[in-house]
């Protein structure tokens, strides 16, 4: 039994001996190949050596940054006029809407469209520069419909946006209702002045549309210009480029024409019908025929001035109402000195040939005056 077991021993000595010579077989390249982790490698140990040639995972640069660095970007803007709404001439302001088109150039955007696969990039604003335009004689803030960002293969930005604003411009109505009008929508960067930003005008994208929508009927486009100009802003001593857009507008006073001239005109020529009643027996009567053709005139002066603003000036229809108003005083106050001179003047037939004078110096006086004030204002500048 002891020679068996000694047998037995060897046997499964030998075994294990070929056992771990193969786990040592196999186990030796795997630790060649995979060094330790805390060891550290010819690469790792240069890269070490010269930081500054490290690159960071996120090196990508920031698009929101301005394309020039080393002077203003040049921004060609362009506004098409789809629809002009409601002129409201008492608060002075003009509702729009239209296609407002911004043009720049940004290199650092510049692809390859066989890389890319198509000829356009999108872009949303939050993710590259834009030079950040607004309306600045906005009465509120403008309504922004539909934008749209695309970028060409050579780095070209077009930025196309569909607005709806109301903006306050200036009306000069001195010449109401035979008045002309310039409104402005003025565009200016929010967050650059001019030596970060300039403006220049695209003619291309600058027009209005010939739909029969787009003008109102009390009013007549006459023309579109766009100057680019500055504004100077005094406290932080910088000036900042405006884009202004100009609709030069021509009332239709032909509603006017028929509605309060001709009417007034012809209640000024019945206040003189008073000439032609005998004072002595109808007295009463030029009275009142006077006074109820002045009350008409305050309530077509009343009607007119709810549709204007408090202006500091007088319009052409002012003045024409007001010689109204002098003309139907003067013809009450004529009525009442021919009854005074027929109950006290001792010659009847004088009075009579002053009433008789009347009838043609009133008409002829009301000519002449209307004449020479509408020519003063037709010919102020």
């Amino acid at each position: 039994m002891n020679k068996k077991n000694r047998l037995a021993a060897r046997s499964i000595a030998a075994l294990v001996s070929l056992a771990l010579t193969v786990a040592l077989f196999i186990y030796s390249p795997v630790v060649a190949q995979n060094p330790r982790r805390n060891s550290p490698t010819p690469t790792a140990t240069t890269a070490a050596k010269n930081p500054a040639t490290q690159r960071p995972e996120n090196s990508q640069p920031s698009f929101k940054s301005p394309p020039n660095t080393d002077g203003p970007t040049e921004v060609s803007l362009g506004f098409y006029l789809i629809n002009l709404g409601r002129i409201n001439q008492s608060d002075e302001t003009i509702d729009v809407s239209g296609y407002f088109a911004a043009t720049w150039q940004d290199p650092r955007l510049a692809f390859d469209p066989k890389t890319v696969g198509d000829t356009v990039i999108r872009y949303t604003p939050e993710k590259i520069w834009e030079p950040n335009l607004t309306i600045v004689n906005a009465s509120s803030a403008a309504k922004t419909v539909a934008q749209d960002l695309t970028v060409q293969p050579d780095g070209t930005v077009n930025y196309l946006q569909l607005i709806n604003a109301t903006v306050s411009s200036d009306l000069d109505l001195r010449k109401f209702p035979f008045d002309s009008q310039t409104v402005k929508i003025v565009w200016e960067s929010l967050s650059f002045d001019d030596r970060g930003v300039v403006f220049k005008e695209n003619p291309t994208l600058t027009g209005s549309s010939e739909d029969s929508f787009v003008s109102l009927s009390e009013w007549k486009i006459l023309g579109i210009s766009t100057p680019i100009t500055g504004n100077k802003f005094i406290k932080e001593n910088k000036t900042y480029a405006r884009y202004v857009f100009e609709i030069k507008l021509h009332r239709n006073y032909q509603f006017y024409i028929f509605k309060v001239f001709i009417p007034l005109l012809l209640i000024t020529l019945i206040s003189w019908a008073t000439f032609w009643i005998n004072a002595n027996t109808a007295f009463a009567t030029q009275m009142s025929l006077g006074i109820t053709s002045t009350l008409t005139a305050i309530t077509f002066n009343f009607t007119v001035a709810n549709s204007l603003p408090r202006l500091s000036y007088m319009t052409m229809l002012d003045a024409y109402i007001f010689i109204c108003y002098l003309f139907f005083f003067s013809s009450i106050m004529a009525n009442v000195s021919v009854h005074f001179l027929l109950n006290n003047h001792e010659k009847p037939e004088f009075t009579v040939g002053v009433v008789r004078k009347f009838r043609w110096i009133f008409p002829l006086a009301f000519l002449l005056c209307q004449s020479i004030v509408m020519t003063s204002f037709f010919w102020r500048s």
